[in-house]
């Protein structure tokens, strides 16, 4: 059985979460396009997992309208705009935003060193791989989730980036958007570590819709320069 780095080894609930992006990168790069059928024994052998996790994961896409469910047909891809981008990056902004007000009522001091590192290594990574640039990005992120102290709430964050964290982990930022993304994070940062509930989730919120924009923007760039190539 071929199994994917990262996902055998992970508990059912991390692993549910890494099917769900593999399967959306997958949708995201055409190799899955729309009306594709979804066999739960197939990816669970494709993943090396049980059907649990992939089942979790399947359940987990179709609330963000990745994936259609049917009775006794089982679950098919939908076709992905950039509307519906934003719209999974403003419930994402909504729920990262409590996250950070939550943080900031009472900010520990391993949150403000996560945050501090993480924002670090953001400013040695704007030529790096899309993975890499990703990888400090989520630190950031699932540190405030984690510091909430709400384990759902921070559940339901981890759920609903499955798509953003696709679309990341093969689209890098360029420099630009490095150094836009780290200012951001210091700003956020800055109202938690200074318990600033409010101003925190304002500059959370902001951070997030900015991604959003940013990668709705490049979905319809990339579908124009498709079509362009298809007409020559």
């Amino acid at each position: 059985m071929h199994t994917i780095r990262g996902v055998a080894n992970e508990s059912p609930e991390r692993a549910a979460d890494a099917v769900a992006r593999r399967i959306t990168s997958s949708v995201l790069d055409g190799r899955l396009p729309p009306g594709a059928r979804l066999r739960e024994v197939s990816l669970a052998e494709e993943y090396g997992v049980s059907r649990t996790p992939v089942r979790e994961a399947l359940m987990m896409l179709s609330t963000l309208g990745l994936v259609a469910l049917t009775p006794n047909r089982g679950a098919t891809v939908l076709e992905l705009t950039a509307a519906d981008i934003t719209d999974v990056y403003l419930v994402r902004g909504v729920l990262e935003a409590e996250a950070a007000r939550l943080a900031a009522t009472a900010p520990t001091p391993e949150l403000a060193a996560s945050m501090k590192d993480s924002i670090a290594r953001l400013a040695t990574l704007h030529d790096a791989p899309a993975a890499r640039q990703l990888a400090a990005d989520t630190a950031f992120h699932y540190a405030i989730a984690q510091a909430s102290g709400s384990s759902r709430l921070h559940a339901m964050i981890r759920q609903v980036s499955a798509l953003p964290e696709a679309y990341r982990s093969t689209t890098p930022y360029t420099a630009a958007d490095m150094r836009a993304a780290a200012q951001q994070h210091r700003a956020v940062a800055t109202a938690i570590v200074r318990r600033r509930p409010d101003e925190a989730a304002t500059a959370m919120r902001a951070h997030v819709a900015w991604a959003g924009d940013l990668a709705a923007r490049r979905m319809v760039h990339s579908c124009s320069a498709e079509v362009a190539d298809d007409a020559v």
